[in-house]
């Protein structure tokens, strides 16, 4: 890796967009604020959804809040309302909208991001280094088209991704310019009242509460797949998508060569059924083949099949999302046996100040129990959002883990979130050993005895300062403990600022 691509100057990038950002501050703006704190965690947005093939023209959380806050695909956007030129408010409306005919039109958007993060103690200071601080940045730029009614629509997204300055490469960092999203939708013929679409191409994916598949928003390369999804909406509400894509695993410095070649087939199914006004539910199977894949000192070629339900609702002021998970299949010579569990019960006190929401947050994912028993138990989170779940420091997730807490969410003001969440670790084996993200084990942890991980403190802060900028706040504390200490690893201390311009 050639280190010089990573100690340009950001300095003048940072002010431009710290200028950008206060004059729009200082603007009068409507937030929206149902809108946007529906919108601060994307698994659980209004139009998390793709909108069904024909166009809607009323009733669109678009017109509350757009765009839709950092995080979600940008696809899922839908300005067809933006066709009565009364409900064309925004300055940037000229460019949602762009009318091609009677039944056409083409929707232009784009958005900038720069991250500083500073790590103390990086990969629990295994690697000798004591911090790493260092700027990122993201530039998006999408045309989307929409013809005939949505007949046929096709989305382009360009990207720019670089870091400044960072010690400890990943490759998730940098990948200069890339065409990140190029896909075509086309509507399929379907009984009345239901919806059926082909999408084909380079494409971001993301279900459920983001435990297995997700588009990975925080890290500075978002991950996009290569290949084919059906997505089929029935009257009835229930919703079913097909895929069989590759992951965008090749990511590199240098512009337009990111691919998914050798990356892997990856393939599932993924439905959502509604069973109550209080209940619905998620079914799920996936397929993951890999060559050469390496795990508990075993590599081989892998099969890794997982299935597993989801239930979630709310029912009064009382919430909770439990996601259960079972993964068969074999790794070279080895039977894969291994089992997760993601799960969040909380409670939202709606007649006090700020609706603080209190939950409970418990985790835990199968860890090996032998290597010499020629079973793999150790669960693999596949792509998930694992910031999400256990802050963006990258240093747990969920594989041979048990993890719980409580959380506590609240907005002191009505367009700040804050959420503060305390999570004690172990490890569900003692056989097998700690993991950071990607499955790569922490150095030493295999050899050693005890379960005590540590405890991670976690605080994250969102500011929707207007419609289009978005600040976060990121701090992690994790207080190692047994495991991590006997193998020489220290406290790591974490702090993250993403400053985010959507248009």
């Amino acid at each position: 890796m050639n280190s010089s691509r990573f100690t340009r100057p950001a300095t003048t990038c940072v002010i431009a967009l710290a200028s950008l950002g206060f004059s729009l501050c200082s603007a009068a703006a409507d937030t929206a604020t149902d809108a946007v704190d529906k919108n601060t965690n994307f698994s659980d947005t209004t139009a998390k959804n793709t909108p069904p093939p024909k166009v809607i023209r009323t009733n669109n959380p678009m017109e509350a809040a757009r765009p839709l806050r950092p995080g979600p695909p940008r696809y899922l956007e839908n300005y067809s309302f933006l066709v009565d030129p009364a409900k064309r408010t925004d300055p940037f409306d000229p460019l949602r909208y762009i009318a091609i005919g009677d039944s056409s039109w083409l929707s232009i958007g784009g958005g900038i991001r720069y991250r500083y993060e500073d790590l103390n103690h990086p990969g629990f200071g295994l690697s000798g280094l004591n911090s790493d601080s260092y700027w990122q940045q993201r530039l998006l730029l999408q045309f989307d088209l929409h013809l005939f009614d949505d007949a046929l629509r096709t989305y382009l997204q360009m990207s720019n991704t670089d870091s400044w300055s960072k010690e400890v490469y990943s490759p998730h960092d940098q990948s200069d310019t890339e065409i990140h999203q190029a896909f075509v939708d086309v509507r399929l013929p379907a009984l009345q009242g239901d919806s059926l679409s082909a999408r084909l191409g380079r494409q971001e994916m993301a279900f459920g509460d983001l435990g297995l598949i997700d588009v990975r928003a925080t890290p500075n390369v978002r991950l996009a797949f290569d290949g084919g999804r059906i997505s089929w909406r029935g009257a009835s509400s229930i919703k079913v998508d097909g895929f069989a894509v590759h992951p965008v695993g090749n990511v590199r410095p240098g512009s337009f060569n990111d691919s998914s070649t050798d990356s892997g087939d990856f393939y599932g199914l993924y439905a959502t059924i509604p069973l109550t006004k209080a209940v619905d539910e998620d079914l799920y199977a996936f397929g993951y083949e890999r060559d050469d894949q390496s795990l508990n000192n075993v590599t081989g070629d892998e099969k890794r099949y997982t299935i597993g339900t989801r239930f979630f609702g709310k029912q009064g002021a009382a919430d909770y999302s439990w996601n259960m998970m079972y993964q068969f299949g074999d790794l070279a010579d080895q039977d894969i046996n291994a089992w997760g569990l993601l799960s969040t019960t909380g409670y939202t006190f709606t007649s006090q100040p700020g609706k603080p929401r209190l939950g409970v947050v418990i985790d835990a994912a199968s860890g090996d129990h032998s290597q010499n028993d020629n079973t793999s138990n150790t669960f693999d989170p596949l792509f998930s959002a694992n910031g999400k779940f256990f802050g963006n420091a990258g240093l747990t997730t969920l594989s041979n883990l048990i993890a719980m807490g409580p959380q506590l969410t609240f907005s002191p003001v009505s367009n700040v979130v804050v959420s503060p969440t305390i999570l004690a670790m172990w490890r569900e084996s003692e056989d097998d050993a700690a993991y950071m993200p990607g499955m790569k084990a922490v150095a030493g942890t295999r050899d050693v005895s005890g379960k005590r991980l540590g405890t991670t403190y976690n605080l994250l802060a969102r500011w929707s300062a207007t419609a289009n900028l978005t600040l976060d706040l990121e701090y992690q504390y994790y207080d190692v403990n047994d495991v991590i200490q006997k193998v020489g690893g220290e406290d790591t201390q974490y702090i993250s600022l993403r400053t985010y311009f959507l248009f």
